[in-house]
């Protein structure tokens, strides 16, 4: 259904890894530091990972990222979903899903833990990034070994990326600003290092900011 497989169907490790403890905290600034990379060790994950766009492995429109409002949260939405690096700034530039909305990570998450600290209200506002265990992740520019997933407290199969949970941000229209970035100090517009995104000052483009401070550069964005 989603044209020609590149990739092979993702592995089920043979060893689970061990979680620690959720950090509880939900201020601060990202840790300068890139998160190691999360082992794809989640057994109840069958899916698909694929490179390319959504659009060109062929996924049926209405579907994955591109669901409309009123099924975010039914099984079509969760059929597929697409990670892209910034074309213009694959290390450093933000990531984005099938429809063009940043991807965030939360401070108060702690990496390779395999667990997710934002859930019930947190969760309206900050909707994590999940697929259907048996579902399609499209890598667009993004290696699949950057990759992770684990199973949600509410039973969802959420992804990382550099070992750290993704999620949008319910504040984001689609007209490509990264509206979340710096919100609370907690949450930031994810690179695929794990490290924040570089913005210029509308939440657009890649610039040169301080990523271990989420801010931006005196010089203003390139």
């Amino acid at each position: 259904m989603f044209g020609n497989r590149l990739t092979r169907v993702l592995a089920t490790a043979t060893a689970a890894l061990a979680l620690s403890s959720c950090a509880a905290g939900s201020g601060g600034a990202p840790p300068a530091q890139a998160a190691p990379p999360q082992a794809n060790s989640n057994a109840d994950f069958d899916g698909t990972f694929l490179a390319g766009t959504a659009a060109g492995n062929g996924a049926a429109p209405g579907t994955g990222d591109l669901a409309p409002p009123r099924e975010q949260r039914s099984p079509v939405a969760r059929r597929w979903v697409q990670i892209s690096a910034d074309p213009a700034d694959r290390a450093s530039g933000p990531l984005r899903n099938g429809a063009g909305r940043a991807l965030y990570f939360f401070t108060g998450d702690t990496p390779s833990a395999g667990a997710s600290a934002c859930a019930g209200a947190c969760a309206e506002t900050w909707p994590p990034v999940v697929v259907d265990p048996r579902g399609t992740v499209f890598l667009d520019r993004v290696p699949e070994q950057a990759v992770g997933h684990f199973v949600r407290t509410d039973g969802l199969t959420q992804l990382t990326v550099a070992g750290r949970p993704v999620y949008r941000y319910a504040g984001d229209t689609g007209d490509g600003r990264a509206r979340g970035h710096g919100l609370d100090g907690a949450w930031f517009a994810a690179a695929p290092s794990g490290q924040a995104a570089r913005l210029d000052p509308d939440g657009r483009d890649t610039a040169t900011a301080d990523a271990s401070q989420g801010t931006y550069p005196s010089g203003g964005a390139r």
